[in-house]
């Protein structure tokens, strides 16, 4: 569907894959919705797809969310990106904040903080 913005969903959890664009469909927001199941093909999922926002797990195998973020800005400048991640502390936090998240969703989530951070994440 081109025109439409495209939201990454990355993380090795498909159940939480699932739920994820389930609650995304419920926004009502038109958007595209691509997944990946580790950080490697999340990687090269956005170099290619250039998303406009990703969901982004940190403890992923082949490569972590950390590592990610950090490579983010090379391969796809524009991405939005949404940390989401059961290791909510503060310093976790922090770190994936200064790393280049520009937001933090903490596991277990409601379906309105994923519908507002998607809304944030594309309006700014």
């Amino acid at each position: 569907m081109p025109g439409l913005p495209t939201l990454l969903l990355v993380d090795d959890d498909s159940f939480v894959r699932r739920i994820l664009k389930d609650v995304i469909a419920d926004t009502g927001i038109d958007l595209r919705l691509l997944e990946a199941a580790d950080g490697e093909e999340g990687l090269a999922l956005a170099a290619k797809e250039q998303p406009a926002v990703m969901f982004l797990d940190l403890f992923m195998p082949k490569k972590s969310g950390l590592e990610v973020l950090g490579a983010i800005k090379t391969v796809s400048p524009e991405t939005r990106v949404l940390v989401i991640s059961s290791m909510d502390a503060e310093p976790v936090v922090e770190q994936a904040i200064a790393a280049g998240a520009m937001g933090f969703v903490g596991k277990p989530f409601h379906p309105l903080e994923i519908a507002a951070a998607v809304r944030q994440a594309l309006a700014s």
